[in-house]
């Protein structure tokens, strides 16, 4: 007992930065788990409560994408197809219907296709019609979103979050991030007009002018069954343009919606309309390829992780759901990620709870000891997965979410890590680069923080651990 409790007390005795940064009043009654490793040797420099079960808010991205870059691997690439059962003839028409398989990618957006000159995925699957020399289909256009299932948002999911962008759903075939995005203008009579290019939707303008003329506050409801968008709240005159966006309830009637869209302007005629069909193009006796369009993972492992995307991360668990045959689920997909842990980190999951991948749930659970495991594990990963990984975490001072922290001399640049905030959650994990050259690998995991205390005080908290790593000798 005497040398269990001095091995008890060996790990929790750290510098004495450390214990004042966790004696801080802020942190009066909250959960706090800490846990630092030395990724070379493998020592547990520090622990506190490291296998208490916390919620880690979008710290389980790091869980995420590991599991991604290692199951997929780093040459992976995410793949939309174009079936059919024929090629077209020489008149360019296509006799029966052209299918497209969506293939999970969550980076058919404007902003992750910009270095590509893109500016609309949806004319780019046009035009990729177009140019294996289809001009006219006489069947339909089929959305084959099959790879995934339909539970679009994840049932824990807040509803205020699932009104936000950064609760899009999240399916096989995701065009535009599942958001359709609006412009309103201010002035005497308030405007309104969509952005994202989609048939069979519409604008209610419900919005007021505002008394102050700056003022600009503005929301939408998430398009009816007849498609109608519901633009509320108050813009002031002098407001100008401004651009929002509003979640879509579907992916997979947004994405067909987008592409009819593209077809009419495009001069694509077809037929038959648009029909879904999970499994249409395994169906077909020869289906022949026409196009493909292929986006890499490890562009979405970057922004999954230095801009902590939501969609990305929730798209990559159902596609590891999806491996081995099954449809891809959160279920699934968690499945997938907790056998990673279990086989390839090594990690007790006890108490470890993992519902979706972006840890926007509430309801995940994780340990600091999990984190940092998975941290050391992949610090001693394949260059190429280790590389992808180490470049995709923000870094302090520099880009990402820690772009604006520890932004001063010796610490900029010395931490690469993934920030999480949820109601209550605020967390760090990652590395930090020390003044004598070791890398340690820590967690913070701070719950139930009292309310009158906010997530910036919580953060400088962290921001005072991570410092206290660096001067580490």
């Amino acid at each position: 007992m005497l040398a269990l409790l001095f091995t008890c007390l060996t790990l929790t005795a750290p510098g004495d930065s450390i214990e004042a940064a966790l004696g801080r009043p802020e942190l009066k009654g909250a959960h706090v788990a800490i846990a630092v490793v030395d990724t070379s040797t493998g020592e547990r420099v520090f622990a506190r409560h490291i296998d208490e079960p916390l919620a880690p808010a979008s710290n389980m991205k790091l869980l995420t994408t590991a599991a991604a870059l290692t199951l997929l691997g780093p040459d992976y690439h995410f793949t939309t197809r174009l079936v059919a059962a024929s090629r077209p003839d020489a008149d360019g028409v296509l006799h029966g219907d052209l299918i497209v398989v969506g293939g999970g990618d969550p980076c058919l957006r404007a902003d992750l296709l910009a270095h590509e000159r893109v500016k609309d995925p949806a004319a780019l699957l046009i035009d990729l019609a177009q140019l294996s020399g289809v001009r006219r289909i006489t069947g339909r256009l089929v959305i084959d979103d099959g790879l995934m299932d339909h539970e679009w948002v994840h049932p824990d999911w807040p509803a205020g979050d699932v009104q936000s962008t950064y609760g899009a759903p999240i399916g096989a075939l995701s065009l535009h991030g599942n958001v359709l995005e609006y412009q309103v203008d201010g002035g005497a009579s308030p405007t309104v007009r969509f952005i994202t290019e989609a048939s069979g939707y519409r604008i209610r303008n419900e919005l007021r002018l505002a008394d102050k003329s700056t003022l600009c506050k503005v929301g939408a409801v998430i398009p009816d069954e007849q498609g109608v968008v519901r633009v509320q709240g108050e813009i002031g005159r002098s407001v100008g343009l401004r651009n929002f966006g509003v979640p879509v309830h579907d992916p997979s009637d947004f994405a067909g919606r987008c592409l009819l869209a593209q077809a009419a302007a495009r001069g694509l005629v077809i037929d038959g309309g648009l029909a879904f069909g999970p499994g249409a193009a395994a169906a077909l006796r020869d289906p022949v390829q026409l196009q493909s369009l292929e986006t890499p993972l490890g562009n979405a492992v970057v922004v999954a992780l230095k801009e902590s995307d939501n969609s990305i991360s929730d798209h990559l668990v159902k596609l590891l759901g999806a491996r081995g045959g099954q449809v891809g689920s959160f279920a699934s997909g968690t499945a997938a990620v907790a056998d990673f842990l279990a086989r390839q980190v090594g990690t007790p999951l006890g108490g470890v709870v993992l519902r979706d991948g972006s840890g926007l749930s509430p309801g995940n659970r994780v340990t600091a000891r999990l984190l940092t495991d998975t941290l050391v594990a992949m610090e001693h990963a394949p260059a190429a997965v280790r590389d992808t990984y180490l470049r995709a975490l923000p870094v302090s001072g520099s880009d990402g979410s820690l772009e604006n922290r520890l932004t001063d001399e010796p610490y900029r640049g010395a931490v690469r890590a993934k920030t999480g905030f949820i109601h209550g959650v605020s967390t760090l994990s990652g590395y930090v680069r020390s003044r004598s050259g070791r890398t340690y690998a820590f967690s913070i995991l701070i719950n139930d923080y009292q309310s009158k205390y906010d997530n910036g005080q919580m953060k400088a908290i962290q921001d005072s651990i991570c410092r206290a790593l660096f001067d580490r000798s």
